[in-house]
């Protein structure tokens, strides 16, 4: 499959941003001092980042409402997962631009569907928690609608950025590439890269 110009300039820079890691450059973002309340499949509760410190993560924004490029999303963090030769101290994690209706079990719900192991966690939380992460990484999601009279209505879609993100083993995000259309190997690369470090 060919990849356009710019989606090729993006997932390069990315890399060279993260191979110049050891000389000290900022991280894109820096989460180590934020601690976000959201909730697993299984309803437990989950301190993000803070819980996932000692591991590399590979993240993205999803919605299961989505009707076009979540599920790319989805499929191209399940290709990443399987395109790791080791997948030690590697988690996967999908967090919910939409927790009106992403609740725990209808996350579960979506990552049966895609077939998902243990190594993938799906979380979603209070809509005031999820917003201060949107905000603090700089992500776009915002509610549309079909009818401008009914905004209260359950039936939205939403415009949202397209993004994955590896963040460190101390909750920082070291590089970002376009979701959907990412080479697994150019993540591949950075997470072996970051494993040097």
């Amino acid at each position: 499959m060919k990849y356009n110009a710019i989606t090729l300039f993006i997932a390069i820079s990315a890399a060279v941003i993260l191979a110049s890691c050891n000389s000290g450059p900022e991280p894109l973002y820096d989460l180590s001092n934020n601690t976000y309340q959201l909730r697993n499949t299984d309803s437990s509760r989950v301190q993000f980042p803070d819980d996932f410190r000692g591991e590399i993560a590979v993240i993205s924004f999803i919605f299961t409402h989505c009707p076009d490029v979540c599920p790319a999303i989805t499929a191209n963090m399940s290709n990443i997962q399987r395109g790791l030769k080791d997948t030690t101290g590697i988690q996967f994690i999908e967090i919910s631009f939409d927790p009106q209706r992403d609740t725990p079990n209808v996350l579960k719900s979506y990552k049966q569907q895609y077939k998902l192991n243990d190594q993938f966690t799906f979380l979603t939380g209070e809509q005031a928690t999820v917003d201060s992460l949107l905000k603090k990484m700089e992500i776009i999601a915002v509610k549309t609608f079909a009818d401008s009279l009914a905004q209260d209505s359950s039936n939205y879609n939403m415009r949202h950025s397209n993004t994955i993100y590896l963040m460190d083993e101390n909750g920082r995000i070291r590089s970002e590439y376009p979701a959907s259309v990412v080479p697994p190997e150019y993540v591949i690369e950075d997470i072996q890269t970051l494993r040097t470090l």
